[in-house]
């Protein structure tokens, strides 16, 4: 033990004499090992760990599966077949909803809120804190509520128990309130209990998602053959919706996940190339530095120090600058995750977050990282340095030490390594900025500025499906109606409108439809075409900028006791029509009147509907007075002359005055827009910020390039001195660093060109030889390397030849 602290202590010694080598090397393995200690932080929380529910592991989302997709919603018909399979599952429950508003004794507020089949918290084994969970008797009259909703709005979980809030205008007494654990799915406050079959059991809308526990010693792939068997059951006794769709158990995790995995996989690549990055400047600047220790390593061994003391000595001096690095690491990679948890709402779309932290497993890893980037950077200079020639380092009179061939090899060669890394993730960072930038750049078919966005409810009580509570939801429909023609009063309005569906919004809708005298929605579903459905109010086109193409849009006659109209988008137009024009024709869906033909009066320009990336497809646009069951929570767009943030507290104060009971929440269709390309924006900052973290290694390059030059400073003042000039000492050392550079820059752009393709998946208009991103990286990073070795040239070449040879 105690050889072993005098080495270190020899190493601290050593490493205080030399600060500017300790500095650059610190900093460099610092900032690798802090973004590869950040990066496995989040994987780790996202992807590694289990979810925070008791035998996590036996909780699976059960999906539709087709032979070209996976889709999350089961039908009311499945869910009912899937959940009779008690051998399979110990609990299984059906779930719907989202955002919606929620009435108080004295307000209301938009809050994530799911209906919940009662046996809901079965399946997670989730304890309330307070109260109880659901029962089956419980069936839409019960609550349970989150942790933070009980203490917003009662002071605390027990003040909850016994209050009400109202949904739809249905009562619902609060019985439990959850611990903060319980945060499925992601952002739900209120869990309302549903029915206990659901209320659509058709075998054609897919309203409902699932989750199950799988009955004890029952693993997923025997679940998952119980499903097939079932699946094939239903194929033959409901052909025309079910043939072809099987059911998958899927872990709830992986599930959880499977959007946020191929971003993680490829910012995990890139955070690795920065470490590798750092190891390799690293390594070279203490080849440099036992090139340069030659004399003093020869003498050590003249005087009987042995290979293994000289090796342990040197390495203590790795372990001493990695130790330091890892705690400097460590704080990079608390500050790093900490920003990204900061600002996780708006710019980091990544599932599981809270689960992100700085625990015991990150300090376990950033340990290993430590050892391993230790023998990575310290080893091989170590065991160089013992095996220099004694006689030759100690015939050498100057300080400096002899400059071998083989050490010369090796420190080139780490040098082009550094270069090719730093290129490979300066090129892929450039495709992922270029494909962000072409996402931003791509025409939305509508127009986002200046545009307020309300999502505002209105509570109804009724149900779609008997038909129940369509006065209510008539008179919601003349309350939005006279909602907007009081907003386009408002100082600073331009004009309003409504919508279910807004581009890139939180709402979506989707179906098949049929046109009269082409098709029938009594035979098979899947042989009919499919759209978008979207509800829109008169003045709604106007305001986003949506043109017209022919024909007019809603009016405000267009109400529910009126002959039922539709506007279609250019592609349904195309989809269906052809040539032909489709004004006159009559259409019919099944969003919520199956039964009702609709007259198409308009056709309107195409929208990328879901984001900036999805491609303009076939619109169906019902006016919202004529689908009342539907239109009772809208999207009030209302373009301004002023800022829209400037608007909200007169539009609040405007449907206050008319209904306090309306939940509302703002954004601005910017903002929206911006939030639907989030994650491709996360994608690109991350990378970038590793690209520019890579560029180290052209610092890497010139503290190499000057200690070798500082080497042969002896050398130089005797050329000087022998008549050689400026340019010619310039040239010496330039020709040596090109060669290295045009070496690591060829193999940097192969290695580009092939690993592009694991981002390929990850681009939109752009492809992975995007000769735009290759050569924009080459003119950013050429110069940047040219100086790099320029610096030291200029240096050799203005020595003192006297100054040089009397160091010698």
């Amino acid at each position: 033990m105690e050889p072993l602290i005098q080495d270190v202590r020899f190493a601290i010694r050593s490493l205080r004499k030399a600060p500017g080598f300790s500095a650059i090397a610190i900093l460099t393995l610092a900032l690798g090992m802090g973004a590869v200690t950040a990066m496995f932080s989040v994987v780790d929380g996202v992807l590694l760990k289990p979810l925070r529910y008791p035998d996590a592991d036996r909780i699976v989302a059960v999906v539709n599966r087709y032979a070209d997709r996976t889709a999350p919603n089961l039908t009311g018909g499945d869910e009912m077949d899937v959940s009779a399979d008690h051998d399979t599952f110990a609990a299984f429950a059906y779930y719907n909803g989202g955002e919606m508003g929620v009435q108080l004794a004295d307000h209301a507020e938009f809050v994530g809120t799911r209906l919940v089949h009662p046996d809901f918290f079965r399946v997670f084994g989730v304890a309330p804190v307070a109260g109880r969970p659901f029962t089956h008797d419980d069936a839409r009259r019960s609550a349970v509520v989150s942790s933070g909703f009980a203490r917003r709005n009662f002071g605390s979980a027990a003040a909850a128990l016994g209050q009400s809030v109202f949904i739809e205008n249905r009562p619902y007494a609060i019985v439990g309130v959850m611990p903060p654990e319980m945060q499925f799915p992601a952002g739900t406050e209120v869990w309302a209990a549903a029915p206990i079959e659901p209320a659509n059991r058709n075998r054609t809308g897919h309203n409902y998602r699932a989750v199950a526990r799988l009955a004890a010693g029952v693993p997923v792939e025997i679940a998952n053959a119980h499903l097939t068997a079932l699946a094939t059951r239903l194929a033959s006794a409901f052909p025309e919706s079910n043939e072809g769709k099987t059911f998958v158990a899927v872990p709830l995790r992986d599930n959880l996940v499977i959007q946020a995995r191929t971003t993680l996989y490829v910012l995990t690549v890139a955070v690795v190339l920065v470490l590798l990055i750092a190891c390799a400047n690293v390594a070279n600047l203490m080849l440099a530095r036992a090139a340069g220790r030659a004399r003093e390593v020869a003498v050590r061994t003249a005087l009987g120090a042995g290979r293994r003391q000289i090796v342990s000595q040197l390495l203590a001096e790795s372990v001493v600058l990695a130790g330091i690095a890892s705690a400097l690491g460590l704080l990079i990679a608390y500050a790093g995750t900490h920003a990204l948890l900061r600002f996780r709402s708006q710019y980091v779309p990544l599932p599981r977050l809270n689960d992100v932290v700085m625990d015991g497993r990150v300090l376990l890893f950033t340990a290993v990282v430590s050892l391993l980037t230790t023998a990575a950077f310290g080893l091989a200079p170590a065991l160089h340095a013992c095996r220099a020639d004694v006689r030759d380092a100690l015939s050498h009179s100057g300080s400096r030490g002899p400059v071998g061939a083989e050490s010369s090899l090796l420190r080139s060669g780490l040098v082009v390594v550094q270069i090719a890394l730093a290129y490979v993730l300066a090129i892929d960072a450039g495709l992922l900025l270029r494909s962000f930038v072409s996402l931003t750049e791509m025409p939305l078919g509508f127009r986002t500025e200046s545009v307020l966005v309300m999502y505002a409810h209105a509570p109804a009580r009724g149900s779609i499906f008997d038909r129940s509570g369509l006065d209510d939801y008539l008179g919601v429909g003349r309350f939005f109606d006279d909602l907007f023609g009081r907003l386009r009063q408002l100082p600073g309005a331009i004009s309003a409108g409504g919508a279910m569906g807004l581009p890139t919004g939180q709402y979506d809708s989707a179906g098949s439809y049929a046109v009269e005298g082409r098709h029938s929605f009594s035979g098979d579903f899947r042989r009919l075409p499919s759209a978008g459905f979207r509800l829109a109010s008169p003045g709604y086109f106007a305001t986003l900028g949506i043109p017209l193409r022919r024909g007019r849009e809603c009016t405000e006659g267009d109400i529910y006791d009126r002959p039922f109209v539709a506007i279609v988008s250019e592609s349904l137009a195309k989809q269906t029509f052809g040539d032909e024009d489709p004004i006159g024709h009559r259409v019919m869906c099944g969003l919520d009147q199956p039964d009702r033909w609709m007259t198409i009066v308009g056709v309107v320009g195409d929208v990328r509907q879901a984001s900036p990336a999805s491609r303009p497809g076939p619109e169906l646009y019902m006016p919202l007075r004529q689908h009342p069951y539907t239109a009772n929570e809208v999207q009030i767009v209302l373009r301004s002359r002023v800022p829209p943030e400037y608007l909200i507290a007169a539009v609040q104060q405007t449907v206050r005055s008319a209904r306090p009971d309306v939940a509302m929440k703002f954004t601005t269709l910017e903002q929206s827009v911006n939030d639907s390309i989030a994650a491709p924006r996360f994608r690109m900052m991350l990378a970038s910020t590793f690209a520019s973290v890579a560029l180290l290694a052209i610092a890497g390059v010139y503290s190499v390039m000057s200690y070798l030059t500082a080497q042969r400073t002896a050398e130089f003042g005797l050329r000087i001195a022998l008549g050689a000039a400026f340019a010619d000492v310039v040239r010496l050392v330039l020709v040596r660093a090109g060669h290295l550079m045009m070496i690591g820059t060829a193999i940097g752009l192969t290695l580009a060109l092939a690993s592009s393709r694991i981002v390929s998946t990850l681009l939109f208009g752009v492809t992975t030889t995007d000769a735009g991103t290759y050569a924009g990286v080459l003119l950013i990073a050429m110069p940047f390397v040219v100086l790099a070795a320029a610096i030291p040239a200029v240096t050799a070449a203005r020595v003192d030849p006297m100054v040089a040879l009397r160091a010698e």
